[in-house]
């Protein structure tokens, strides 16, 4: 399976994932522990603050799949796919998040909203990152390729877009239901 498969595997399981949101949405329980801890914090009662909250929970997802990728490069091993498990588990772990997030949230759609913008916008800022760093890339030497490296800047420039929108629905585009 080559990785052009993989990447349209997984735009699809994305797109089929933001149809059927309301049920993965639906498996986070009101009466779980998480929730009801969340709903218990002062700061997660201030948009602002529950954003910034989820704006790091979104750093520090990304940093901790970038470093196991990382450790697998350098340790040099070889198991097959064990990158895209790595990647697969860190995006549940984002999207379970997110859902809990929004099952937490008792605030206003606008508050709503306001904290969605403010954890996903660092999806924004990756983006841009991957962006500028497309536009500036050079060879560091006469005839150097650049090409796998402007393919990796599209890639991050494509997962942030993703990731950022899929953040966004989930958090701030979501009804509260009666039967929770």
């Amino acid at each position: 399976m080559g990785i052009s498969s993989i990447f349209l595997l997984g735009m699809i399981g994305i797109m089929l994932l933001l149809v059927f949101r309301r049920k993965v949405l639906s498996l986070i329980k009101q009466e779980s522990k998480v929730v009801k801890s969340l709903q218990r914090k002062s700061w997660f009662h201030n948009p602002y603050l529950s954003g910034i909250v989820l704006f790091l929970w979104n750093i520090l997802m990304t940093a901790i799949v970038a470093l196991l990728i990382f450790a697998l490069m350098i340790t040099e091993i070889y198991i097959p796919y064990l990158h895209l498990v790595v990647f697969g588990l860190g995006t549940l772990a984002c999207i379970l998040a997110w859902a809990t997030f929004s099952a937490a949230w008792v605030g206003s759609k606008k508050s709503r909203l306001m904290m969605a913008s403010i954890g996903s916008s660092f999806y924004g800022l990756l983006g841009m990152y991957g962006l500028y760093e497309y536009i500036t890339l050079e060879p560091s030497y006469p005839g150097e390729d650049v090409f796998m490296a402007a393919l990796g800047f599209m890639g991050v420039m494509v997962v942030a877009a993703v990731a950022l929108m899929t953040c966004f629905l989930f958090i701030g585009f979501q009804k509260k239901e009666a039967t929770h």
